[in-house]
């Protein structure tokens, strides 16, 4: 088979299953991609390092910088190997907010089930009383 007859194929499966990743930030190229969740979850594992330092930083200044680079990379992490229910966290949490605004009873035919009201009930009891024999 010569050159011209071979045909190139390409895959972008990968695109197509996790379009939400980013791997440049301002020409500066990460050593991993991350996807949104990832970045937000790093984010806030920094806020609260920076908000606590008061109560872990008496460490050598070694020590507290690599805690603060350590705990955001370990949320990135953690968030990436993440799967509630096979769903990732930002998926999983659609799926309870979901859960949260449906009615406690369902639906039916599109509109939330109510209980019917209480209501008395009525009835007479009627006793056969036996004559003398």
């Amino acid at each position: 088979m010569s050159t011209e007859e071979c045909v190139v194929c390409r895959s972008y499966t990968h695109a197509r299953r996790y379009p939400w990743v980013i791997g440049k930030i301002g020409g500066w190229h990460l050593p991993t991609q991350l996807s949104l969740v990832q970045l937000a979850a790093m984010g806030i594992g920094l806020l609260v390092v920076v908000e606590t330092r008061g109560l872990w930083a008496h460490l050598p200044r070694v020590a507290n910088l690599l805690t603060e680079i350590a705990v955001p990379g370990a949320c990135g992490w953690a968030t990436r190997h993440l799967r509630i229910e096979g769903r990732t966290p930002l998926r999983a949490l659609g799926g309870l907010a979901a859960y949260l605004a449906t009615p406690p009873l369902g639906r039916v035919q599109g509109r939330p089930l109510r209980e019917a009201r209480a209501r008395p009930l009525v009835c007479r009891i009627y006793v056969a009383v036996a004559g003398p024999r």
